[in-house]
């Protein structure tokens, strides 16, 4: 039976604990309370990692940095495998506790697992340097009746450990997605073979966009320039593609160069090439050459490209070699192009060449019909049919309520941070990050309404009103009005304002 005292401080510890979510604090105090309570020379916490390792984080009520252990390694690795507590009266023989670092004058020593719902979340060990020490199953009978009234704030820190692991995971992909994208190279080749073609997905069911689509085909087939335009992240590289697989030209190369990736130099060599190293355009003979965002091009590469497209001769960066080339060029636009040229900024001649064939790309907010199949593609790409996750009602309801201002791109990072955080089959709306709903601004028109008024009237309504706006003052008013101060009080006297004699 607990004293008052006891219980008291197990409430407090237990309040403390429900007012912090972050794990330093959490097991530190956690120590704290049961080092206190014991009275023995150490009592530590080691936290159990979602991969089954193990790693010291407070001793004695303050936080410690240790090192990792393996999956089933040391006394916390076996508590923590095994789901249930383990003691050792004799450490040093113990072939469990044996090999696990403690002081040397630790005699005997008890660990618990804190759990909540069969998830170890730690485990806490109390070391006792006392040689008649020994523990029993009265201790962890007492150890885990105080783990029971802290109940509520384990089950909330197993929650946020949970969330943390999954926050961290989906950040490591991201970051090993971003290093290699950094890594590789600054345009993509590939072979245009039915299959590389087959597997670039195009999603759309909204009519706008499938209209799109059969347009484009139709202008695949004639080999002249191409010029997308569209929002950034509407699809306009995977629809140029698609249209180079559809060409007569799909079994030539598609090269896609990010005009945006690298300064003027670097990019001068990445299209045309030095000596000793093929550019984009070469890379492209024979295929199509996809210019991504040309509007982000400096004139002097405009003029190079032109040059390329009109004599079919693409000339090195470093001036060293020439070389006769056959090749699509498929640009994309996010800025008008047109309103560029006005603006000096894009060279009219390109423009003309490659607006030859013009698409433009609609946004997601003008195709909202397409949102839940690009979701549900985007859920499950890569997934088992029996493994599928689904979208729920109110969930839609959310994703088509939002305007989407990074369009597809946008929609394919949060469906895909779903895919990896929740775990449960069904994304509801509570697992979609806040979604701002765009505020629609409507015009309120007033509608004046006409009265018909004698020129006399509207003459002395406003001279009324500027002798009021002006505070009486005559001399001013009458040169507001831009007339004298006579024909004023004249006006004034016919208004029955004044009398005869001060006019």
């Amino acid at each position: 039976m607990k004293s008052s005292t006891q219980t008291l401080e197990l409430n407090t510890l237990c309040t403390q604990l429900l007012s912090h979510l972050d794990e330093t604090v959490f097991f530190s105090q956690m120590s704290g309370y049961f080092f206190q309570l014991s009275s023995e020379h150490k009592v530590q916490v080691f936290e159990v990692i979602s991969d089954g390792s193990t790693r010291l984080v407070a001793e004695n009520g303050h936080s410690i940095e240790g090192s990792i252990l393996a999956k089933g390694i040391g006394l916390s690795g076996y508590v923590s495998r095994m789901k249930r507590a383990y003691w050792s009266n004799n450490v040093k023989r113990d072939p469990i506790t044996a090999h696990s670092k403690r002081d040397e004058v630790v005699e005997s020593e008890l660990a618990v697992p804190v759990m909540h719902e069969g998830t170890v979340i730690a485990t806490i060990h109390i070391q006792s340097s006392k040689k008649d020490r020994s523990f029993s199953e009265k201790d962890v009978a007492a150890i885990n009746e105080d783990l029971k009234a802290l109940n509520a704030p384990i089950r909330n820190m197993r929650l946020y450990l949970v969330a943390r692991h999954m926050a961290r995971e989906l950040e490591a992909k991201l970051t090993l997605r971003e290093q290699e994208r950094i890594a590789g190279p600054k345009y993509d080749i590939k072979t245009g073979s039915q299959d590389n073609g087959e597997r670039v997905n195009l999603i759309a069911v909204s009519k706008s966009m499938l209209e799109t689509i059969a347009i484009s085909k139709k202008l695949a087939l004639q080999d002249f320039p191409m010029l997308l335009d569209g929002a950034h992240g509407v699809g306009k590289k995977i629809l140029a593609r698609k249209i180079h697989f559809w060409s007569h030209r799909k079994n030539g190369s598609c090269v896609l160069v990010h005009c945006t990736s690298m300064q003027e130099n670097a990019l001068d060599i990445e299209l045309f090439g030095k000596k000793g190293k093929k550019g984009a355009f070469v890379e492209a003979n024979g295929g199509t050459l996809i210019l991504d965002d040309i509007n982000a091009l400096s004139h002097n590469l405009q003029a190079k490209i032109l040059r390329a497209m009109v004599t079919g001769e693409v000339v090195s960066s470093d001036n060293e070699e020439k070389t006769m080339i056959n090749v699509r060029v498929i640009a994309t636009s996010k800025g008008n192009l047109e309103d560029a040229v006005t603006r000096g900024e894009f060279k009219a001649e390109l423009y003309v060449r490659l607006n030859t064939m013009n698409v433009r790309v609609a946004s997601l907010k003008e195709r909202t019909e397409d949102v839940r199949a690009l979701a549900e593609h985007f859920l499950n790409d890569g997934r088992a049919q029996n493994e599928a996750k689904i979208l729920t009602s109110s969930a839609q309801a959310k994703l088509n309520a939002y305007h989407w201002p990074g369009n597809i791109q946008e929609l394919k990072g949060i469906m895909e941070r779903a895919a990896v955080v929740v775990e449960g089959q069904y994304i509801d709306e509570s697992h979609l990050p806040e979604l701002r709903r765009e505020e629609v601004k409507e015009e309120v028109k007033i509608e004046v309404k006409f009265e018909e008024v004698c020129l006399h009237d509207l003459e002395k309504t406003h001279i009324l009103a500027t002798l009021d706006h002006l505070g009486g003052n005559k001399t001013r008013a009458a040169k507001s009005l831009g007339i004298t101060v006579k024909t004023l009080y004249n006006k004034l006297h016919s208004y029955g304002m004044i009398e005869s004699k001060e006019a």
